[in-house]
Parts: C-alpha cells; structure tokens; sequence
C-alpha cells in the first residue's frame, strides 16, 4: 500500500505546487489522477516514485508497505515501483530491445535468456513485437511512448505511476491499453487530461485543485460544482450515452 502524508512541495515558499497532501492507495486499486495544467500532478507522481525534482522542496512523507520512499536506495524503489515520466529524450539510440532492457537494471545479474523473455512479454503486452530491433530515435512519438511503456512492464514491480501514459497514442490504442492496465492486479496512477476518457475505466480518483487534494470515487468526483472550481471554467455533467458512467462538457 502506498501512503502519503501531509505531503507539501514548493519552489518558493509563497507559492507552494501543493499543501498537506495526504491519501491512500490500497493494493490492486486504479487511479486517475486529474487537474488542470499546473496543479502539479507531475510533480506529485514525481515524489510518489521517491524522485525529487531539481530545485523543489518538500516535506511530509510517501510510505511503501510502511516503508519512507524517500530513504530507500533507487534501486530498492525501482524494484517496487515503475514511473513513466512525462516526457523523455533517449540519451543513445539503442535498439528497442535494449531500451526496454534497461528497465531492468535495478534487478542484478540476470541471464541474457531470462532477460529476452521479460523483453519479449513486455513488447507483447505494449503491441510492439515486430519493433525489437528498430533504434529509438527512427521511431515516431507513438511508437516510442509504447516502447517506454514495455520498460515500465518490464520491470514487473507490483506499483506503476503513470504520468500522462495516453499521450501520443492514437485513440483506439488508448483506449484499449487503458482497458488492458485496469486489468492488471497492480497498484496503478496515473495522471491523465481527459476526464471522459478516465471515467470509462478509473473509479478511484484524485484531484489536485488550487494546491489541495480531493479522494473520490467516480460519482463524486463528477461533480458540477467541484469541476467548475478546479478547472475555473463552466462544467456540465452528463451520462455517457453506452457506458452509462458520468462525463463532463466545459464550456
């Protein structure tokens, strides 16, 4: 389970990123986390995976099985949990197979032959077997956000943070790799834009509004009023017309 408590983060004092966050995520759960641009979402996730940002502060905690994150060594936490960044720039133009290979650094020595078969089953489960020997960089945004995705498989830890994961992808892919992660028993969050598209699959969420966190399941967090006020703009709630889940029009 992961805990954070009374989580605060600023690079100025006078204008804190957040202010006493604090949540549970149970095992096994799958969150959305939203708000509009930033309200800090990324740097939350940031401080969740144990990573701190050049030039925040912080204070409070984020407990792993009642463990403090943030005294783990890096590899202990890679070990316990994959983090998709945002964005990334590849620093040498590996292969596909070896990038995703990286994920596996924090795991000692491994042989080549165990190491293949955790690649192949993460470019399986990303839709991306064919690409194994393509380098990064000829890549196009897409096909490198799955191939960024397989390293976050790869790794088979039990807790996943995802910062953004839908971007660059086109729908259909979307929407089935979001069906696909719902059904992993994993403790899984990731950060998303579009509320629609969250509600389909997510029932637990958080919303960073105005540097406070609200923890609510999906009917509460379609909220008229509470999405006006986080996204300071007017929020109309209506019923998804098949999926019969709540959804949100801004005017």
């Amino acid at each position: 389970m992961i805990e954070v408590k009374d989580l605060s983060a600023w690079y100025e004092e006078d204008t804190p990123v957040f202010k006493n966050v604090s949540f549970k995520l149970s095992d096994n759960s799958f969150t959305a986390l939203c708000g509009k641009n930033g309200s800090g979402k990324s740097t939350l996730l940031s401080l969740i995976a144990g990573i701190v940002p050049d030039g925040l502060k912080y204070s409070g905690e984020v407990l792993l099985d009642g463990k403090n994150l943030f005294e783990m060594k890096r590899e202990e936490a890679a070990q316990n949990i994959s983090f998709l960044l945002q964005s990334e720039t590849p620093a040498w133009n590996f292969s596909v197979r070896h990038f995703v290979e990286t994920g596996l650094y924090a795991f000692g020595r491994m042989s080549q032959t165990e190491c293949d078969k955790a690649v192949d089953q993460a470019l399986e489960k990303t839709g991306i077997p064919d690409f194994a020997d393509k380098k990064v960089l000829n890549l196009s945004g897409g096909e490198f956000q799955k191939c960024r995705l397989a390293r976050c498989f790869v790794q088979k830890t039990k807790t996943i943070l995802f910062d953004e994961p839908a971007e660059k992808l086109d729908l259909p892919f979307q929407l089935k790799f979001l069906e696909k992660i719902s059904s992993l028993e994993k403790t899984i969050l990731f950060s998303i834009h579009d509320l629609n598209t969250a509600s389909l699959f997510a029932t637990d969420f958080l919303l960073l509004s105005n540097g406070q966190l609200i923890q609510a399941d999906r009917a509460t967090i379609f909220d008229k009023e509470l999405l006006t006020t986080a996204y300071s703009t007017q929020a109309t709630i209506f019923t998804h017309p098949v999926k019969n889940v709540p959804q949100v029009l801004f005017l």
